[in-house]
């Protein structure tokens, strides 16, 4: 049939008449997945034509009207249109032309059947903006919109597979810039403010729609004829200077890698960046309007190696969300991982020119392994799929898991597919689904075509199961000899493993090392190249990086590692031992006080940057939640004396930074903290060390806390040298937090219990840092219960990661008993608390439940 409006009005009588007896759709708070999919079986081609008028005060009321057009295909349902705020900001409402009989329920407009009809409707609203999610400060506001927070600031469709063209006109003070997905297509200047009009969008996601208004400063570069602006608010001239180019340069090289990778041109009309102080997130891939977090971007002149390799791959990240995600995106958040697997997984690709010198397999194992095991050793593990029903928790399915373990899985199903297959697999993928949505079972069927492994079987097990295996190793010997050597697996409980994947076993000795690849398909599986081998100093099972689980270590191999792990030679295998002990030393394997001793014992003998880096971060872990107060003080100075020598000795600036922020942070003697107190004052340098205004900032507030005394005087100097005005008012936001007076920090404790004082989420964040400081978890046990209350309320006021990056906050300075016990009350008394922000308190709480239960 060529005629399309007959098939439309057929396909509408056909569902009218299966449709005529359904039920009324239940109207609940949220974005129900039933309610979602209703909508889209019903509605096409989607646009919305939105104003606002933003006044400079951020107090006043922002106006605003959205004309909603769309086909409906059937009028048998009541029109639910997603506005989470109260009925009072929507003040006009026309359905057709003519004035609607809506009512307002349960966080949605709602619209008679009645009302609409089978083909074309329009929807005019008039509105006042919510401002949950506009980000409004003193001179700048942003959007950010992810996951179900557009319906926040305007009535909308608020589901990522109703994807829909945006038109945008923003009014904004003269003295302010205004920037947003389309391109600009008119400036008219008003009596008091600028008309800004942008260019109608490709099909979006709502959660994608963004705008971005302020004064803000611009710098604009030019690539294969496509000029690229970055927004930024940065005074400090020097840092521009030494990160201007460099991000243009990265931001390039990641738009050719990927069009070449793609076989697919950028598919967006433009891509400017904004730079936002004290962002939320990295970074956030709105199309064509990404925004970052300015202490990402513009990194101090002698930046470690973590922080430029940090730099690089967040912005291609984010720049490989423009096909993975913009141009396909995910149908329902349940799998949102599947963009942000993509965006990892090839950031790692991409970045590695920008590297030349670095071993990638160390890189690439540094990178995601530690935070994937630091979420699947905890009893609140989830999978990479999770169970949705409503987009109101959609928050909830983010973190390590499907930012780490994912690009993990993801390696592995490279290694199946081959390389070539994998990227034909996702061209096809990318160009099937453009402008469109898909789902993970949809590239796998594509990728199934090209292998004769069972995906689907292989994915049940990597994708839909949470944890990770529990791999042991046992040898039987005969006259030195290996007589059997044994890998079994199990789970968490102790059941039987299911995992599949290859290992490659590496047997060290002092003259050589043997690798035995292993197929791992099993729950047992006995090694028979090992038998008759003389019996190894150490064991390393996944010794090739690319096998995961917890392998926990037989004595031996542990007394080894803790003594002589510089006689591995590889770097790779190196680095690959120090996660496997640190992962028995949280698993219980080793003492908190023996690693601490091997990490110092081992600093002046690491030399491979991405190691000594990860050395440095366990060892600051360890210190502060595995040692006792004496233990420290045992320890301490000599530990101390040990990174003094290296920090002076060390010729990389890079390191020499790395250096300094350990010694810094885990300095407590007086002589030290003395020393360190000059060196804020800019009385004495550090072996050639400056430091820039962000390294004495943080200085400033480690020393008010080990330095009570003084905490008062270094705060309010510090607050004078910051010449920044953003970074000012941070620092003025953190202060009560680092004062010396109890009573102040718990008025300020308690402020933070009203959602308004917890709008700018990173400054909350380092504020509760400082409070639940390790030297003062006495009193920051007084807190934690009102910390744990508010975690409902955080996740629906808060953006996506808040909510456990808000206990994050709270539990990283604790390593009590009592805190465990606080936390184990806590949940016993709310059987039916929800299972998602469980899942969340159990992974940021894990330590202290284990010292509760008596495990160390």
């Amino acid at each position: 049939m060529k005629n399309p409006q007959i098939l439309f009005a057929l396909l509408a009588i056909l569902i009218s008449s299966c449709t005529s007896t359904r039920k009324p759709l239940p109207i609940e708070n949220g974005v129900a997945k039933t309610m979602a999919e209703y909508r889209k079986a019903n509605i096409s081609n989607l646009e919305y034509h939105l104003n606002f008028d933003i006044p400079e005060a951020r107090e006043e009321a922002i106006s605003g009207t959205n004309k909603i057009s769309f086909d409906l295909l059937s009028t048998d349902q009541d029109l639910q249109i997603d506005f989470r705020e109260n009925a009072g900001l929507l003040h006009k409402v026309v359905c057709n032309g003519k004035s609607s009989n809506f009512r307002f329920e349960a966080e949605h407009l709602i619209i008679p059947k009645g009302e609409l009809v089978s083909g074309k409707n329009q929807i005019d609203i008039e509105f006042t903006a919510g401002s949950t999610s506009l980000n409004r400060n003193d001179e700048f506001l942003y959007t950010l919109f992810v996951p179900d927070r557009a319906r926040t600031a305007f009535p909308c469709f608020d589901q990522p597979n109703l994807k829909a063209k945006f038109q945008l006109e923003l009014r904004v003070p003269k003295s302010w810039k205004a920037m947003a997905n389309g391109k600009i297509e008119s400036v008219k200047e008003e009596t008091d403010k600028n008309h800004y009009k942008f260019l109608t969008t490709k099909e979006l996601p709502t959660y994608l729609f963004s705008f971005v208004a302020g004064k803000f400063e611009t710098i604009t570069r030019e690539r294969n004829g496509h000029q690229h602006t970055m927004y930024h608010r940065e005074t400090d001239q020097d840092k521009l200077d030494n990160n201007t180019d460099e991000i243009f340069r990265l931001l390039f090289q990641s738009l050719d890698w990927l069009e070449e990778y793609t076989d697919i041109p950028y598919p967006f009309t433009k891509y400017d960046i904004v730079v936002i102080p004290s962002f939320q997130y990295g970074g956030m891939e709105h199309t064509g309007a990404t925004l970052y977090n300015d202490s990402k971007m513009f990194l101090d002149k002698d930046a470690t190696q973590t922080s430029l390799l940090g730099r690089a791959n967040l912005i291609a990240h984010e720049t490989a969300h423009m096909w993975f995600g913009d141009l396909v995106t995910m149908k329902w958040f349940d799998q949102v991982w599947l963009k942000e697997v993509f965006a990892n997984f090839l950031a790692d690709k991409i970045t590695n020119p920008s590297f030349p010198d670095m071993n990638h397999k160390l890189k690439f194992k540094m990178a995601h392994f530690p935070s994937s095991y630091s979420i699947d050793r905890t009893s609140g593990a989830n999978s990479i799929n999770q169970v949705l029903p409503n987009l109101k928790d959609a928050g909830t399915v983010y973190g390590s898991i499907i930012y780490h373990k994912s690009p993990i899985v993801m390696d592995m199903l490279e290694k199946i597919t081959g390389e070539e297959g994998l990227q034909k697999g996702l061209r096809t993928y990318l160009k099937s689904y453009a402008y469109g949505n898909a789902s993970w079972e949809d590239l796998i069927g594509i990728l199934d075509e090209g292998t004769a492994s069972n995906l689907k079987q292989w994915s049940n097990v990597w994708v839909n199961k949470a944890g990770r295996a529990n791999i042991t190793t046992e040898i039987i010997t005969e006259n030195d000899r290996i007589a059997e050597l044994k890998l079994t697996q199990s789970d968490a409980n102790g059941n039987a493993g299911t995992w599949s994947q290859d290992l490659n076993l590496i047997l060290g000795y002092a003259d050589k090392t043997v690798n035995l690849p292993v197929k791992f398909n099993q729950t047992q599986v006995i090694i028979p190249n090992a038998k008759g081998l003389r019996l190894p100093d150490y064991i390393i099972p996944n010794g090739s990086g690319n096998a995961y689980g917890f392998f926990k270590m037989d004595e031996k191999t542990k007394q080894f590692l803790l003594t002589d792990i510089h006689k591995i030679k590889d770097d790779l295998q190196r680095g690959i031992a120090w996660i496997n002990l640190y992962e028995n030393l949280r698993e219980g394997e080793v003492e908190g006080k023996d690693f601490l001793l091997a990490t110092e014992q081992q600093l002046s003998k690491e030399k491979n940057t991405l190691i000594l880096a990860r050395m440095l971060s366990y060892m600051r872990s360890v210190y502060w939640l595995n040692l006792s107060a004496e233990e420290r003080k045992q320890l301490g100075s000599h530990l101390e004396e040990s990174l003094w020598i290296r920090l002076n000795q060390e010729k990389d600036m890079g390191n020499k930074s790395s250096l300094y922020s350990a010694f810094s942070n885990i300095a407590e003697s007086p002589e030290r903290l003395k020393q360190l107190y000059q060196v804020w004052k800019e009385e004495i340098a550090i072996g050639g060390f400056s430091l820039s205004e962000t390294k004495a900032t943080a200085l400033a507030c480690n020393l008010a806390i080990k330095m009570p005394g003084k905490a008062n005087e270094i705060v309010s100097i510090q607050i004078e040298r910051i010449k920044n005005p953003d970074r000012k008012k941070k620092m003025q936001f953190i202060a009560p937090a680092l004062s010396a007076d109890v009573q102040i920090r718990k008025e300020f404790f308690a402020s933070l219990l009203k959602a308004e004082n917890r709008e700018i989420e990173r400054w909350v964040l380092d504020a509760l840092q400082y409070l639940h400081h390790p030297l003062r978890e006495k009193e920051a046990l007084t807190y934690l219960p009102q910390n744990l209350d508010l975690l409902q309320e955080i996740q629906i006021t808060g953006d996506i990661f808040f909510p456990y990056n808000w206990l994050s906050a709270c539990y990283g300075g604790h390593q009590s008993k009592e805190a465990g016990k606080i936390t184990r009350k806590f949940l016993e008394e709310r059987p039916d608390y929800p299972e998602n922000l469980k899942l969340k308190i159990l992974q940021a709480a894990d330590l202290v439940l284990r010292k509760e239960q008596g495990k160390r």
